[in-house]
């Protein structure tokens, strides 16, 4: 169960990513995909909704399509999308995979991304619209998709602090989701804030398969999430991905 489980789910993220990095399907770019993967990416199919949000609200004009788009994907999949879909999401699956102890992260740590949401995908474009030090100058994942790719084509040149800023960063992103299981899913991401929101009503829910529960602690010690799934089921924080059903204590369905 647990491996088959584990390659079904590694299936369907090379899938996305492939879908998502259909070059030459430009014209989809104007239309948001459910995941973390840049719109500036050479070969980038659909368009970033964080980079929609953060353009518009700049703007001060509300990208209500996007917003629509978002809220259904989180009503029908919550962040199902953030453990099946999302190719930075592979990457720290990837990641975890190294021999490399691993380290616990304290609860209050969950919050930094609804923060990284407020600040610099709302609040800072809005204040200071010029400003690139809104989130997509930071983003780790249109620095490994975007600015290293077209520095490297020579369209950019790797001679500027903002360059080697945005590596640094991306370094260190890296860097924690070696040592910490979706480092950056559980800390850092706002898409995975915005689909945390609408976790406990969305379609997919984990439920137990046994009533007798031994507390042997494998859930627990399962979950790349860093939860308790019998106290935190549904929980904000929960990817579905599906390794406490390997434990045999969960199932997933669709309400």
């Amino acid at each position: 169960m647990r491996e088959r489980i584990r390659s079904s789910r590694l299936y369907v993220q090379f899938g996305a990513l492939a879908a998502l990095s259909v070059g030459w399907l430009a014209p989809l770019r104007g239309v948001c995909a459910p995941a973390l993967h840049c719109h500036s990416c050479p070969a980038a199919t659909f368009a970033c909704p964080l980079g929609v949000i953060i353009n518009f609200v700049s703007l001060r004009i509300w990208p209500l399509i996007t917003l629509g788009i978002i809220g259904l994907a989180g009503a029908f999949g919550g962040r199902i999308w953030c453990g099946w879909a999302c190719p930075f999401g592979l990457l720290q699956d990837a990641a975890h995979r190294l021999p490399v102890r691993k380290r616990p992260l304290p609860r209050w740590t969950r919050a930094v991304k609804y923060a990284v949401l407020g600040v610099l995908v709302l609040a800072v474009p809005a204040l200071w619209p010029g400003s690139t030090w809104n989130f997509c100058g930071f983003c780790p994942t249109g620095t490994l998709e975007s600015a290293i790719p077209w520095t490297i084509a020579g369209v950019a040149s790797p001679w500027r602090w903002s360059f080697a800023l945005r590596v640094g960063i991306l370094a260190g992103v890296i860097g924690l989701m070696v040592v910490v299981p979706r480092g950056f899913c559980r800390t850092l991401c706002p898409l995975g804030a915005i689909f945390a929101l609408y976790n406990r009503f969305s379609l997919p829910r984990m439920h137990t398969v046994q009533d007798d529960c031994k507390a042997c602690g494998r859930c627990e010690r399962a979950c790349p999430m860093g939860m308790h799934p019998l106290e935190e089921m549904n929980g904000p924080e929960c990817t579905r991905c599906g390794d406490c059903v390997c434990t045999g204590c969960f199932g997933v369905g669709v309400r």
